[in-house]
């Protein structure tokens, strides 16, 4: 692996994503997605691109990589994890992996309390459910209903 784990123009490049991911790996943090978004984006002055990364407990991890290579911001969750390791990227990626096993208690609990929407096309049984039992307790009613008089009827018969 070289000493520049990001380059700019290279960043979409199969070799460069399967380095990024094996960076991961190496600290026992196993990636399942590693995307470079395309294009090149502006920001205050300053152009970048982003690598987005998934892992198996959920997390995302969006690098935003300025031109000389270096590491210009780090999304966690969406949320900004400042890096003292900008330029020392080995370093910077034992610093993400460090953030992200610190907060993955929180983070899968705030995930567990997340209340999941269905789509729209997705509808439950319940509703017709519950009517379905409804009736099927009122048959049962009235059957039970049935068979009580002709037990009654038959135990005045045999009296």
């Amino acid at each position: 692996m070289s000493s520049i784990l990001f380059p700019f123009e290279s960043l979409a490049q199969p070799a460069t994503l399967n380095a990024i991911k094996k960076a991961f790996e190496k600290y026992q943090s196993t990636p399942l997605t590693v995307e470079a978004v395309t294009g090149t984006k502006r920001t205050s002055g300053i152009s970048y691109r982003e690598i987005a990364v998934a892992f198996q407990d959920s997390q995302s991890l969006t690098l935003r990589i300025k031109q000389p290579g270096d590491i210009y911001q780090v999304l966690l969750n969406g949320k900004l994890l400042p890096i003292v390791n900008q330029l020392d990227h080995p370093r910077a990626v034992r610093e993400i992996v460090d953030a992200m096993d610190a907060k993955r208690a929180s983070f899968q609990k705030a995930l567990a309390r997340r209340a999941v929407k269905l789509p729209p096309a997705i509808k439950t049984a319940a509703p017709k459910m519950l009517a379905t039992l409804t009736q099927r307790r009122d048959d049962l009613i009235v059957i039970r209903d049935g068979l009580s008089t002709q037990l009654a009827e038959l135990t005045a018969q045999s009296a």
